[in-house]
């Protein structure tokens, strides 16, 4: 083969050669198919009617078979290039697809005009194979398993066929290989075709018209075997060309599904059956008869499909004649009812002519009773008069900044530098310098206050503050809220030329009106005068009715213009001159307002520095009543360490009083209730002079480090070196003490616990810090704060040891309560709320608890939950990864935190959740979903509990509740607030010790063999 042709040896003939594609298999040897070289041009015909189709022009009148059309197929919804085959009836029509030779019955509605560019010849041709032909006295079904034979044959393979000849129907007829299997060959073996004479082939249109009418009579779904998709037409393609493309979208992925279950018309494909089979019976003289018979009843249907087609016509003659009738029925019908308006309208005009004096005064009284109601209620403010009212007030009343205030801002402003210099001076030497400068600034500074007061004291601030709130809200009831607005500044002076150009014309309206009443009012009097027959006045008949058309009709339309100017709505661009003022006024009186609550800010700030400095203007403060304290507790200290030594000996003598040992430790017990009195003093005396140092003289713990003040101060008031272990009697508690000392004692008739911890420098330092930041969090609420108080910070002067003195109430953690007496649903509630206020508490300053287990919180009285202290001298992380973090088997630690995450508030959160769990379901084997998290979804619980559980134990820390959002969930609702009253039956003591509040802290389990509260 050379170039697409081949040399046939036996004819000596040049043949042509193409593969194709077949898409229709229209009988045994006939088929329709696509050249491979054309499926390129089909891939862009697809695209085309995809856009063009949808949106072109719907056929009108019947299809012409000469024109290509736009048909959508019913199998896929798509758009393909079809002709007319036949008119079925009026609204239907037979139509074949010419790019692929299958047929199907369209509505006229899905068959659309296509553009002179998608004109041209159909991509798809007619194939029959060269030397068969169709036996003529075959019958039905041989001829379907002809046409399924004939398509396991071409179907998903390229098929290489020879040219021989055209046939007169137009076929071509052809020799067809596939993977080198004569196809002609294998469908006459089979017996589906036979071997025809070259006269027979020539003549084959004859055969045709025999054969034609078994292949429309059948159902053609069964004999698809080519046209199973576009995807073995991409594959072919790929194999041969792999410069094609993606399949198009929607439309090539069915280039050879278009034919499937096509079928022919039922009655058609009965007589074409019954033409077949009486053909094959008949000789050739009753087949003359039976072609005459078909071309009589062909121009029966074709003189009927004339007939239906003119009945169409006048049909839709009928149906325009009937249209037409109805629109001249509703011209008739508006007609006569314009008519009949016509004649009411004249009817009502003759009645308005006859009581015309009447229609036109009655018309006048009407506008003229209005507008005295207008006049009387709308008498102020139709100008911005309200308006106009407030700029009057904050300029003529506005007070200004007072002249003193700068100088006293300015000499606060170097008063702060000499103080802040102060406290950041550490040289003893230079110290004295900056006190006589930072003193003689403060006396300025209390003379620049004085002046000041005195200034603001003339000034009438109440009384402004209340006119311009009073002024404010009335501007706000009646305009709204205002915006802030820039480039104010012509807005005023814009607003008063508008008001005074509006108040002119009104105004001239108005006299305009009055002039007319006026006139109309004299002219009634004169009438009156003229019909009075016993009046004297000598008027004409002329005289009185002259001109009182003219009278009446000014009245009228004065009367009606102010009506108009008083009650019409302001424009936009008076609305935005009034807006603007409203603006800019408020603007201004909030800027007064700004103003004089600075000036009172200042003026109370002003009053009570010179009443706080007064007293130290001329004087210095001492810590000689500190020291003092200092010395007393030594002396006490000393005391009590010498009766501890003589008791000692008494007690080893072996032979001594026991009244007199009692007498004895009745006086130690009194030196340490002194003891610890004194330092409670020193600790008063320290936030004095913290307070003095803070406000007034930061120099002091430069001046004075024996004291100690900056120690003090850097622990929130905690440490303390005036504590020592040995200055209590103590009780040592040797079950709880297997990692760190632990002792519990009495101070004051109230039992204390201290817990030691071993540590150097870099620990002590850290553990003052964090306990400093817990009690800094536990004084903002103290008793309400949800927290267990830390009463003193000391160290152990001969070893590494730093205790923290701690209220002790054993027998309240919820370990050993659930243990003894559980808690009720009621009681759980109220002793979680007040866990959660305790860890809110922390959380606000950002301090996370991690230590939130069942021996370190506290059910006091069984209604009120407190949050214990932990290891200051750990981390979060370290105090979090523990395994006292259990309640029973429930595990504490949040799931981030295993995986090596640092803890946040949401670790809390999370131990929170497990906790009100465990407390609600006790003894309950709970087992743990594979992200960490307890499953608890076999448990019966309430549903409001279950919904606040799964928000707090979820696997995403970002997915928990805050601890605040856990206050405000239904679970808490109806319930108060946990008490804030210790309800203990033992003695109270008083807030120095701080004592009062104080509630249990831990128990045997929670400090066995681990350094945790």
């Amino acid at each position: 083969m050379d170039n697409g042709k081949e040399v046939n040896a036996s004819e000596g003939k040049v043949l042509k050669v193409e593969d194709i594609m077949g898409s229709h298999i229209e009988d045994p040897i006939t088929f329709w198919g696509q050249s491979i070289e054309l499926i390129q041009e089909l891939l862009k015909m697809s695209t085309a009617l995809t856009e063009i189709c949808p949106f072109a022009a719907k056929v009108f009148g019947d299809p012409v078979p000469e024109k290509i059309y736009g048909g959508l197929y019913s199998e896929d919804q798509c758009w393909y290039r079809c002709k007319l085959r036949k008119m079925m009836n009026n609204e239907k029509c037979l139509m074949t697809y010419v790019d692929y030779g299958n047929s199907e019955t369209l509505k006229k509605s899905c068959i659309v005009e296509l553009p002179e560019d998608l004109q041209c010849p159909g991509l798809a041709s007619k194939f029959r194979l060269w030397g068969l032909q169709i036996p003529p006295k075959q019958d039905v079904n041989p001829f379907d398993q002809g046409r399924r034979f004939l398509a396991s044959l071409i179907n998903d393979k390229i098929i290489r066929i020879s040219h021989r000849e055209t046939a007169q129907d137009g076929a071509f007829l052809v020799d067809a290989e596939s993977d080198a299997l004569d196809i002609g060959q294998e469908v006459a073996e089979k017996g589906f075709a036979e071997k025809c004479n070259a006269a027979s082939v020539h003549n084959y249109k004859g055969i045709k018209s025999n054969t034609a009418p078994m292949i429309s009579g059948r159902n053609v779904e069964g004999f698809q075997g080519l046209s199973s998709g576009s995807q073995r037409v991409k594959n072919m393609l790929d194999s041969r060309n792999g410069q094609l493309g993606n399949k198009p979208k929607g439309r090539v992925d069915t280039v050879e599904q278009k034919t499937r279950d096509l079928k022919m018309d039922g009655e058609n494909a009965l007589v074409h059956a019954l033409e077949r089979k009486t053909l094959a019976q008949c000789s050739s003289g009753q087949k003359l008869n039976m072609i005459k018979m078909q071309h009589d009843q062909r121009l029966l249907e074709d003189q009927n499909e004339k007939l239906r087609a003119k009945n169409s016509t006048y049909l839709q003659n009928c149906h325009l004649l009937e249209g037409q009738l109805k629109q001249q029925q509703l011209e008739l019908k508006k007609m006569e009812e314009e008519l009949k308006q016509q004649q009411e309208a004249e009817l009502k005009l003759a009645d308005e002519l006859k009581h015309a004096v009447e229609t036109k005064l009655k018309y006048l009284a009407s506008k003229v009773e209005k507008l005295k109601w207008v006049r009387s209620e709308f008498n102020e403010n139709r100008f911005g008069d309200d308006l106009s009212e407030a700029v009057k007030v904050i300029t003529e009343g506005c007070l200004c900044t007072p002249l003193s205030m700068k100088r006293l801002e300015s000499t606060w402003n170097e008063y702060n530098c000499a103080q802040e210099t102060l406290q950041i001076c550490k040289s003893v030497d230079e110290v004295h310098s900056l006190i006589d400068k930072r003193n003689e600034v403060r006396y300025t500074l209390y003379a620049a206050a004085e002046e000041f007061i005195s200034e603001v004291d003339r000034l009438p601030i109440g009384d402004r503050v209340n006119v311009l709130k009073s002024l404010a809200c009335s501007l706000e009831a009646a305009y709204g809220l205002y915006e802030v607005e820039h480039n104010s500044y012509e807005v005023l002076d814009q607003f008063f030329e508008w008001r005074n150009s509006k108040l002119q014309e009104f105004n001239k309206v108005k006299h305009r009106t009055d002039n007319s009443l006026r006139v109309l009012s004299e002219w009634f009097d004169k009438a009156m005068k003229f019909f009075d027959l016993n009046s004297s006045t000598s008027l004409s008949s002329m005289e009185v009715v002259q001109s009182v058309d003219v009278m009446l009709d000014e009245a009228e339309h004065d009367v009606s213009k102010e009506l108009e100017i008083s009650t019409t709505q302001k424009g936009e661009a008076d609305m935005k001159i009034i807006c603007s003022t409203f603006n800019n006024v408020m603007q201004k009186i909030h800027e007064e307002q700004d103003l004089l609550l600075i000036l009172q800010n200042k003026y109370a700030a002003s009053v009570q520095f010179k009443e706080q400095v007064g007293q130290w203007l001329n004087t210095y403060p001492s810590i000689g009543d500190l020291l003092s304290i200092k010395k007393s507790v030594k002396n006490l200290k000393a005391q009590l360490r010498w009766k501890l030594v003589e008791k000692n000996n008494l007690e080893d003598l072996g032979n001594y009083d026991e009244v007199k040992i009692q007498e004895m430790k009745e006086e130690i017990r009194r030196l340490r209730d002194n003891i610890y009195e004194e330092i409670c003093s020193e600790r008063k005396e320290y936030e004095r002079l913290g307070n003095v140092v803070q406000n007034w003289f930061p120099e002091l713990p430069l001046l004075h480090p024996e004291a100690g003040i900056k120690t003090y101060m850097q622990s929130a008031g905690l440490l303390t070196d005036s504590l020592e272990r040995d200055l209590f009697d103590p009780e040592p508690m040797r079950e709880l003490s297997s990692k760190r000392p632990l002792v519990c004692s009495e101070v004051k008739s109230q039992r204390i616990l201290l817990k030691g911890y071993s540590v150097d420098i870099a620990t002590e330092a850290k553990m003052i810090e964090r306990a400093a930041k817990y009690h800094e969090a536990w004084s903002v609420l103290k008793e309400e704060s949800g927290l267990l108080p830390i009463l003193y910070l000391f160290a152990c002067k001969s070893e590494p040891v730093a205790y923290v003195m701690v209220p002790f109430y054993p027998g309240w953690c919820l370990k050993t309560v659930q243990a003894t007496n559980p808690l009720i649903s009621v009681e759980v509630i109220k002793v979680m709320q007040g866990v959660a206020v305790g860890l809110q508490t922390l959380h606000k300053l950002s301090i996370v608890h991690a230590a939130l287990h069942p021996h370190n919180v506290f059910a006091v009285n069984r209604e009120r939950g407190i949050v214990g202290d932990f290891d200051f001298t750990k981390t979060a992380d370290q105090r979090n990864i523990a395994n006292w973090m259990v309640a029973d088997k429930l595990d504490l630690v949040a799931p981030e935190v295993r995986r090596g995450q640092s803890a946040v508030p949401a670790t809390d959160v999370f131990a929170y959740g497990c906790l009100l769990l465990w407390l609600n379901v006790p003894k309950t084997e709970f087992t743990v979903n594979p992200d960490g998290t307890p499953d608890f979804s076999e448990l019966s619980m309430d549903p409001k509990l279950l919904s606040l559980v799964s928000r707090l134990v979820c696997f995403n820390p970002n997915d928990r509740l805050r601890i605040d959002q856990v206050l405000k969930d239904d679970f808490f609702w109806g319930i108060e607030t946990p008490d804030t009253v210790h309800k203990e039956t033992n003695t109270f003591v008083s807030d120095e010790t701080v004592v009062a509040s104080a509630f249990a802290d831990e128990t045997k389990s929670e400090l066995l063999g681990e350094a945790a509260t």
